[in-house]
């Protein structure tokens, strides 16, 4: 491995537009194993805009859950064109601060994961599928290009989620403590580090900020509850909580991994109904959703993880770690004191962790050092993710 400039690029479940930051990462020690040791120097980052139609087509497309095959087709390739917009905008920033990028790791915009075996015409398969073509980037910016990095882990028997497991070890697994990391964006997961810094658990707990955001937008023509303002207004309907507590995903054991598909519009419209129906007032339903992502995030701590390592900090990052009343209900739902963190103490931008996650995903890969992480993915063993296209030689 030698020092390379990467470019992460991902669409989150918001869909707001592309993440794009470029990172300068150096190998620390030659590999011998195990997660490498890494130092990742953020050079350039910023938010590449969705064009507000081609947004909200994206949105109703996604939500649907319906597309015909030829608006995957075409989208697959408009979304290419997108990403390698935000890839020139990156080069020429770098380039005016007299650097240049050497990689990109794109990771596209999920619109599909289904990561439990199921029947397809008599096919046991699993799957889970990004758009975004690599190869209409790698055209445009003539660089190489890392994409569709889920694949892999799914054809080894893994659940192709969640890959951030393999930044949390490279980031904070020199910390010499038990320590979570929480990322809380549409949907949240949490990886459990020991005092070695081995990932030993990661998984998705449930809805993050995807329902909340949901109930923002329908109840009060908001996209999201600043500060967890609107929520620190309303109270907690303990007994419908102790009810949405029994939904199935919950109580499945890890490894797992949900998104839109289980808790997405349609849900979240049910429960906003729901709440209607039990005549609480907007404030009340958006607390309760609120006190529903913080609560299954501590208890799926207390059923699966603690048993195994008693975590002494919690690292949030996503948009949910700004909403302080969500952070708020997290300590008081969590079984012991637990110190609470932004990643920023760890000098780390919580609006860029997952483009850093696809450069450091993209790196590993270029060099043929695995980089997925089967206790935590439930794959058979350890594999590079991505398939890389060369750009031109």
């Amino acid at each position: 491995m030698k020092k390379l400039n990467v470019l992460g690029l991902n669409s989150g479940t918001s869909m707001d537009g592309i993440d794009a930051a470029v990172f300068s990462i150096e190998p620390l020690s030659a590999y011998n194993g195990g997660p490498p040791r890494l130092r990742a120097r953020e050079l350039v980052s910023f938010l590449h805009p969705f064009e507000p139609g081609f947004q909200k087509r994206l949105l109703t497309l996604v939500n649907s859950g319906n597309a015909s095959l030829k608006d995957i087709c075409l989208l697959n390739t408009a979304l290419g064109g997108v990403f390698a917009d935000a890839a020139q905008t990156a080069m020429r920033l770098c380039r005016a601060a007299d650097e240049d990028i050497d990689l990109i790791g794109s990771h596209g915009q999920t619109i599909w994961h289904e990561p439990l075996e199921t029947s397809f015409w008599g096919v046991e398969t699993r799957a889970s599928l990004q758009l975004g073509d690599a190869a209409v980037i790698a055209s445009r910016t003539g660089l190489p290009v890392v994409s569709d990095f889920r694949a892999n882990d799914l054809a080894e028997g893994g659940q192709g989620a969640p890959l951030v497991s393999f930044a949390d070890e490279v980031l904070f697994g020199q910390e010499g403590r038990p320590i979570g990391i929480l990322n809380l964006g549409g949907i949240a997961n949490l990886t459990a580090l020991d005092e070695s810094g081995r990932a030993v658990f990661a998984f998705d707990t449930g809805p993050g900020n995807m329902l909340m955001d949901r109930a923002c937008e329908k109840l009060f023509e908001s996209g999201f509850d600043e500060d967890g303002r609107i929520a620190a207004a309303g109270t907690v309907d303990e007994e419908w909580l102790t009810t949405l507590m029994a939904h199935p995903y919950f109580a499945l054991k890890p490894p797992k991994t949900t998104g839109r598909e289980a808790f997405g519009h349609e849900f979240a419209d049910f429960l906003i109904h729901q709440g209607s129906k039990r005549k609480l007032s907007g404030e009340d339903i958006l607390a309760t959703l609120t006190a529903l992502t913080a609560r299954s995030v501590a208890e799926a701590y207390s059923s699966y993880i603690r048993n195994r390592v008693e975590l002494k900090e919690i690292v949030t990052g996503g948009g949910g770690g700004a909403n302080g009343t969500l952070v708020s209900m997290l300590a008081g739902y969590w079984p012991h004191p637990v110190e609470i963190n932004a990643h920023e103490k760890y000098g780390i931008s919580t609006k860029f962790k997952e483009s850093l996650l696809f450069a450091l995903l993209a790196f590993t890969t270029y060099f043929g050092v695995p980089n997925n992480v089967p206790v935590c993915t439930g794959a058979r063993r350890r594999v590079c993710l991505g398939k890389l296209i060369r750009g031109r030689v």
